[in-house]
């Protein structure tokens, strides 16, 4: 490969990088920006970014394409696996926040609509519904509440906790903290809380 070959390439990558930081950020202030203002804002010219994007919808899709790749990414460091559940969610809300915080505006889009997406999302979150079963099974959550709510319950919670974190009411650590208090405090096992009942009676 000749030398500026690699060059022309490394800047390809470079500028679609640049492109998709500049979307998500225009895109979740302004929904209804242009790729113009995306292109403006990511330094580059249009010409530039249609060569990458042939339109809107293809940008979108290169969006959350790359939101799904890092929340599987990020969910594969967090260890779902390892440790009581209540700390795995811990571990997990930390890694996916600040990806919520970026990708926001898929969150905030209404993207439930695209099926091939919806699909994708779950099988990305299926070490959650595993999480979920686990916390049951050691009696960290409520075996009598149906696993279906508390797997619905939880991306809501993350997405409302994307909402306060973006907001800067409160850092990711706290809001971290509060979800995993809402989650388990609310939805733990009765067998959990009964010696703490019997002590306060």
């Amino acid at each position: 490969m000749s030398e500026s070959l690699a060059a022309n390439r490394v800047d390809a990558v470079r500028n679609r990088g640049a492109i998709l930081d500049a979307a998500v950020e225009v895109l979740a202030d302004t929904p209804t920006a242009s790729l113009a203002e995306i292109a403006k804002r990511a330094g580059l010219g249009r010409a530039t970014l249609y060569r990458h994007f042939e339109n809107r919808e293809a940008l979108g899709a290169a969006i959350r394409s790359e939101a799904l790749d890092r929340a599987a990414s990020a969910l594969e460091a967090a260890a779902v696996e390892e440790g009581p559940a209540r700390e795995a969610v811990h571990r997990v809300v930390l890694a996916l926040l600040p990806l919520g915080m970026r990708f926001r505006v898929i969150l905030y889009g209404g993207v439930d609509g695209d099926a091939e997406f919806v699909a994708a999302r779950e099988q990305v979150l299926q070490p959650l519904m595993g999480l979920i079963a686990r916390a049951i099974g050691n009696d960290e959550l409520d075996a009598q509440v149906d696993p279906v709510w508390i797997a619905a319950a939880l991306p809501a919670l993350l997405v409302a906790a994307v909402r306060v974190a973006s907001s800067g009411s409160l850092d990711v650590e706290r809001t971290a903290d509060l979800l995993c208090r809402t989650l388990f405090d609310g939805l733990g096992s009765a067998k959990r809380a009964a010696p703490d009942l019997q002590a306060d009676s």
